[in-house]
């Protein structure tokens, strides 16, 4: 008999010290000491000097470096306008975003905080189904969203979803019909990196958001999201406001789950086809977390040895 007793993840498992967490956006830590918890314990940087990042792509040397206080963390590094840090030495790099070295984009970071897991966090993110009913006044969406248009690819060590699908559908477009066609990309990184690359073919629009979590403590969540629009767009604000809005709809919905943690046990659930993508989220972060683990297994070796 297979055995199907779930897998839960909290946010303070201990294999999750080899991987880069987001613990401050770059425009808030200064030369003063920023505390924050990471994985239920505190960790504390602060800014060598008063050169802080400026806007998006610029390189790290632009600004002033992140110092760790009291040998909090094992590394930290400040990267697409936040301030990452791993607790031990991390088992992979954080992902390039393509936007980001691009300079005809520009960007800003909004950040929330919820009770539920981090996984919870990028798995509601990864699921369009729900626009229909939980992103009604923000996407326009009143139709059911199907697995029309939905394809996957899972690598192992990422995630990616392309999802063709219309939105906004009560407003006229150029054309003389109603709705917005978006082809979305989706690629999902362990533990908690989603970054979102957006097409629109009516006009050859494109923009890119990106979610990442700190997991703080078994108890908190801040999450962080990054959004990317091409310089000559003047609604960068607008985006911000927009991308609040999507945000807060979902963190309203996941608050209310009867557990906050993710489950990793796939048979352990209901899926449908829809939510493949989920479905190798789990698989690969599980990959990720066995490799994290097998690490801490060797350095403990290499202690005792």
């Amino acid at each position: 008999m297979v055995d199907i007793t779930p897998v839960l993840l909290d946010n303070d498992d201990p294999r999750l010290r080899r991987a880069w967490h987001p613990i401050g956006r770059s425009k808030d830590i200064g030369n003063e000491a920023w505390t924050t918890q990471l994985l239920g314990s505190p960790v504390s940087v602060r800014r060598a000097g008063t050169r802080a990042w400026q806007g998006h792509g610029e390189p790290a040397d632009a600004a002033d470096p992140i110092e760790i206080l009291d040998d909090s963390a094992f590394e930290v590094c400040e990267q697409y306008g936040l301030v990452w840090a791993a607790l031990e030495p991390p088992i992979a790099p954080i992902p390039d975003y393509p936007e980001w070295f691009d300079e005809t984009y520009q960007s800003d970071v909004l950040t929330r905080q919820t009770h539920v897991a981090a996984g919870i966090v990028i798995d509601n993110f990864l699921d369009v189904t729900h626009f229909s009913y939980l992103h009604r006044q923000s996407f326009g969406r009143a139709r059911p969203v199907t697995d029309d248009g939905y394809s996957i690819i899972a690598r192992g060590d990422f995630v990616q979803l392309e999802h063709d699908a219309i939105l906004q559908e009560g407003r006229r477009n150029s054309d003389g019909g109603f709705g917005e066609r978006r082809i979305a990309t989706y690629t999902f990184w362990p533990p908690y990196i989603c970054h979102l690359q957006m097409y629109f073919p009516s006009d050859g629009a494109r923009a890119a958001a990106t979610i990442v979590c700190q997991p703080e403590s078994a108890t908190s969540t801040r999450v962080f999201v990054t959004v990317i629009v091409p310089r000559t767009d003047p609604g960068l604000d607008d985006q911000v406001t927009f991308s609040r809005q999507v945000l807060d709809e979902d963190l309203i919905i996941v608050s209310r789950m009867p557990d906050p943690r993710l489950c990793l046990t796939v048979r352990a659930e209901f899926h449908t086809r829809a939510d493949r993508a989920s479905v190798e989220m789990r698989r690969t972060l599980l990959d990720f977390l066995e490799e994290c683990g097998l690490a801490q297994a060797a350095d403990r070796q290499e202690v005792l040895a």
